[in-house]
């Protein structure tokens, strides 16, 4: 049987982006005049986390947004046969439809977009049947700065989407997770119109990067999302670079869960270890970098 990996993506048994996003992220960087500070950047050294103000977001936009969209690709298109029921389920979910996405924390995009072009990528290679998708995205995140750049993506790949008939509706809030308040609003902005979709996916990549003090006052907000979403068809997906950061926040979301969600009855964890780390290119820094996964996903079955 014909793997389902397109050979512009894996060559060598080396990641390579789709042309379609790094075009997208290169111009965006050229407009910030800060191509040549992701392009001086080693990806062996640890990137800048974010922050509210633009500086930060610029920073961490050069150093930080290709590295994220890797592990996203390498998880939708796994052509190592690393996460074969996650990607299956991502291709299967994401095949046609009307699906409605909430993004968090949306930073600049890296995890949305990589979906996005990889959906593409595998429609235009003839490794996904072709149906119209309909996607409504979401993105929460609480820098603005992030978020206005996570639009302008969004608004620079949609005609190419829609070249493989998926159509995207996008929106974004400015959310704080550590206050209830601000998540109520967030979900309800969310599920607005949600009899209009057959499901409501919740897509989470490198929320770890906060940290283990500030994660930790997210408790209230994670209890509420999962109780509001508990009466849909919901998937929770999280991505998250192998490192104790990461292990100690999903440390945390399951003991949320497990507390709350018993209505999210299919649990599925998987980390790729530092010693089976995947490589990926760089067409930026042209330097091949090295990166690893942590995953876990809840889903109603």
């Amino acid at each position: 049987m014909e793997k389902m990996v397109p050979k512009n993506l894996w060559k060598n048994n080396v990641l390579y982006q789709s042309e379609k996003l790094i075009e997208v992220y290169s111009n965006k960087l050229i407009e910030l005049s800060i191509f040549d500070h992701a392009k001086n950047h080693k990806n062996g050294t640890n990137g800048a986390t974010g922050g509210k103000n633009i500086d930060e977001t610029k920073q961490h936009f050069a150093e930080r947004f290709l590295t994220s969209s890797a592990r996203v690709q390498f998880v939708v298109i796994d052509p190592r046969e690393d996460f074969t029921i996650v990607s299956n389920n991502l291709k299967a979910t994401f095949g046609s439809g009307k699906i409605s996405i909430l993004d968090i924390p949306a930073g600049t995009g890296a995890g949305i977009l990589s979906l996005l072009s990889n959906l593409a990528e595998l429609r235009i290679n003839s490794k996904l049947p072709k149906l119209p998708l309909h996607i409504n995205i979401l993105g929460g995140d609480y820098s603005p700065s992030a978020l206005n750049i996570y639009s302008d993506l969004l608004k620079n790949i949609k005609k190419e989407l829609e070249n493989q008939l998926i159509f995207i509706e996008y929106d974004t809030y400015e959310w704080d997770a550590t206050s209830p308040e601000s998540t109520n609003l967030l979900i309800r902005r969310f599920l607005k119109d949600e009899n209009s979709y057959e499901e409501h996916y919740i897509f989470m990549s490198a929320f770890s990067g906060v940290g283990s003090s500030n994660y930790k006052k997210f408790d209230k907000s994670f209890d509420f999302m999962q109780t509001a979403l508990s009466h849909l068809n919901t998937t929770i997906l999280y991505i998250e670079p192998n490192m104790k950061e990461a292990n100690s926040f999903l440390e945390f979301i399951h003991k949320l869960h497990t507390k709350l969600t018993t209505w999210l009855s299919k649990v599925i964890d998987i980390s790729i270890a530092k010693d089976a780390r995947f490589e990926w290119y760089d067409p930026i820094t042209e330097n091949i970098a090295k990166s690893d996964i942590l995953l876990k996903q809840y889903l109603r079955k």
